[in-house]
């Protein structure tokens, strides 16, 4: 048996007690440490039934197209399980530092035990603390919390190579090393140095009874399949000891020697095995799809996992994973093939279709929708859009996409995912952004950073709760007074908060944001704050610093002819305000010929409503709330161009540079009527938060306890 060296004496004993089946005579003979680890590994080897044949442990397998787990009188239970996805970052961290902690892990357990999910999915090796966590929690817990096991191929070298089989076979040979060491690692067996972005650690806690399945691998790209399958045509077939190919391109033969890699070292070391599949998506599906817009983008080529089979040596057996969402590709609004049923159902449709061509379970191991202000792409239906949600409407989409899922037939189901992501980017937005700061504040215009069940709120206690009642503002002092109104400023690490006090049927506040350049007639505003009652009230913004205009027609995206120059918008001395658009959508031809313009969305309309969490009328895409004589406004720092708060920073002068870039900034001077003050803030090095389960937690958690 391969063993790694370990820094731990305890962790070190217990390994090689596990190993050997041995544990001390007595616990009285043991060390403390040495107690303590031996009664959580008796606790844990009781707690999930294993069925053994030759000699090969087993506790979940795959059964025509279902799921099974292994009861305790010796029968297999069909399993349809529901979870969620965990990533590996918090606010102020990106994944690669492993910033979540083992308290962490045991809050959330708990937390989504609770929920009645049953499974979690992690795409990578998480640091020790994960596994300690969850063999901990599973010692006392009612019912255990299974978990499926993802490694993750290095992007930059599939970027730099673009082909897996290339510079003497390093992604494939990476790829082999990397199945079989994530085996030690769930097998508490495993000591990895550190290196930079990578878990690292020893890892002595043995949770493989646990392990529902492997989920190999990422989303693949359409150019490294295509170009690993046009370099390797030699490559026409993989016989491995568990796995062999039919009909398989070189990309899917590259994919079976880790998928085998995986299934043959567990065997042989652990005398277990896992149902075992590889990462999918719709982009790389083994389905036609001819109502597809953008057939080279998201049609180009297909991996198929019918194409991988699994010898009769493979007990657990082989199932297909896939990320499916309803608003992306594009076919998912557009296909006829996806709309025939009666209300179309174009999720449902591809779902039931993508089912009925395997053979073996189908897990949609991603699905979800955002909580968001900002979007990103829409839906046939709105209520399915990335983006522009509320949490009560994820909530119900989520409900809606897993009946659906269920409906279909596939063998389970993971959310995306449990927790918000301050360090993600999408693409209308990250252009505007500063990657190497993401982290670090709140981007509530950019979507995918708020898909979690789990909300971080910025702030260790709120600044301001817009609800329309002034009780957050007590004891401060107005930034300015203008006539009989009374405006106050507050920061945190999302919003700016305005509260103005005093009833106007109509009220501009401008804001001068970035010196040399903005309405000279309105003192060099940038932007225009614009009350106007509940339904028209919005920010606007000097064209000359409308960064989505900029992007469109004169920046890098311009020379594709998105958007429609106008003559003069742009123009330095404009003294107007314009609305504040963000791109959806390029402009599309359907298949039939069927022109499709492009799409932006008003992002800078104002919503109003109750921003407060425990009122009765939340409604966490609020923007404004008026009562009586109080007006309260959050404005989100991206769309002020501030995507570096925590360091004070706008975005600069876009025609100076012809790019965007970042300049230092002191504060933001708002003005009434002629009156001006001038708000500043203190940077931060990191964020504050507080966690808050979202309103779409609840909503999921009272649909799960009904299945």
């Amino acid at each position: 048996m391969k063993r790694v060296k370990k820094t731990v004496l305890g962790a070190l004993i217990l390994s090689v007690c596990l190993l050997s089946g041995c544990v001390p005579e007595t616990l009285e003979d043991a060390s403390p440490v040495e107690q303590q680890e031996t009664e959580t590994q008796a606790i844990l080897k009781e707690r999930q039934p294993k069925c053994t044949e030759d000699g090969i442990g087993y506790s979940f397998r795959t059964h025509e197209k279902k799921f099974q787990v292994y009861q305790k009188n010796g029968t297999w239970e069909d399993m349809v399980a529901v979870g969620v996805n965990i990533g590996a970052a918090k606010p102020g961290a990106f994944p690669g530092e492993f910033a979540i902690n083992k308290n962490d892990y045991l809050r959330w357990f708990k937390q989504i035990s609770e929920m009645h999910a049953d499974t979690i999915r992690v795409y990578t090796i998480l640091m020790p603390e994960f596994y300690q966590a969850l063999a901990e929690y599973n010692q006392t817990a009612s019912k255990p919390l299974y978990f499926m096991q993802g490694v993750y191929n290095n992007e930059e070298d599939i970027s730099r190579l673009g082909d897996a089989f290339d510079e003497e076979g390093k992604i494939a040979g990476d790829w082999v090393q990397m199945c079989q060491t994530i085996v030690d690692v769930v097998h508490g067996n495993a000591e990895i140095e550190p290196l930079p972005g990578n878990a690292s650690g020893s890892y002595t806690a043995d949770v493989s009874q646990y392990l529902s399945g492997w989920i190999l691998g990422i989303e693949w790209q359409a150019d490294f399949v295509i170009n690993t399958n046009e370099q390797h045509k030699d490559r026409t077939s993989y016989d491995g000891e568990y796995l062999y190919t039919k009909q398989a391109s070189p990309f899917e033969i590259f994919l079976a020697t880790g998928l085998d890699a995986c299934i043959s070292y567990e065997t042989k070391q652990y005398k277990m095995q896992h149902p075992t599949a590889f990462a999918n998506w719709v982009t790389t599906d083994p389905l036609d799809h001819p109502g597809e817009p953008s057939p080279e983008m998201e049609d180009a080529v297909s991996v198929d996992a019918e194409h991988i089979k699994a010898k009769p040596e493979f007990l657990a057996g082989f199932f297909a994973s896939y990320h499916v969402y309803p608003y992306y590709p594009e076919m998912m609004r557009y296909a006829p093939e996806l709309l025939k049923d009666d209300p179309p159902n174009s999720y449902r449709r591809y779902l039931m279709d993508l089912n009925a061509y395997h053979s073996i379970p189908v897990i949609v191991s991603e699905f979800g929708v955002p909580a968001s202000r900002g979007v990103t792409h829409l839906a046939r239906d709105p209520g399915y859009n990335q983006g522009g949600l509320g949490e009560k409407e994820q909530g119900k989409a989520i409900v809606s996409m897993l009946d659906d899922i269920i409906d279909s037939g596939c063998a389970g189901a993971y959310v995306f995912i449990w927790q918000d992501e301050w360090f993600k980017r999408t693409w209308n937005t990250m252009d505007f952004t500063d990657a190497e700061n993401r982290p670090y504040w709140c981007d509530v215009q950019t979507s995918e950073q708020f898909f979690g069940l789990l909300s971080f709120d910025p702030g260790e206690q709120p600044v301001c709760i817009v609800d329309g009642d002034a009780k957050d503002w007590e004891g401060e002092k107005p930034l300015l007074v203008s006539g009989g109104a009374k405006l106050y400023v507050k920061s945190d690490e999302a919003y700016v908060y305005l509260m103005i006090q005093g009833k106007h049927d109509r009220l501009r506040i401008t804001m001068d944001t970035i010196k040399g350049q903005g309405n000279q007639q309105e003192g060099g505003a940038d932007f225009s704050l614009e009350l106007d009652g509940r339904d028209q009230s919005r920010l606007m913004i000097h064209p000359y610093y409308d960064v989505n205009y900029w992007l469109y027609t004169e920046g890098i995206y311009g020379k594709n002819q998105i958007l429609e120059e106008r003559e003069g918008y742009a123009a330095p001395e404009n003294n107007t305000f314009v609305p504040i658009q963000l791109m959806l959508n390029r402009p599309l031809q359907l298949p039939d010929g069927t022109k499709v313009e492009t799409e932006l969305v008003e992002t800078g309309k104002l919503r109003h409503g109750n921003a407060d969490p425990q009122s009765p009328q939340y409604d966490s895409r609020a923007d404004f709330c008026i009562k009586e004589d109080v007006t309260e406004v959050r404005l989100p720092w991206l769309l002020l161009n501030i995507p570096k708060p925590n360091v004070k920073m706008c975005i600069a002068n876009l025609y100076a540079h012809q790019e965007i870039t970042y300049e230092v900034m002191d504060h933001i001077i708002f003005s009434i009527d002629g009156v001006s003050g001038f708000y500043s803030w203190e940077p931060w090095e990191l964020p504050t938060y507080r966690e808050r389960l979202k309103k779409s937690y609840y909503i999921l958690q009272d649909y799960l306890s009904k299945r």
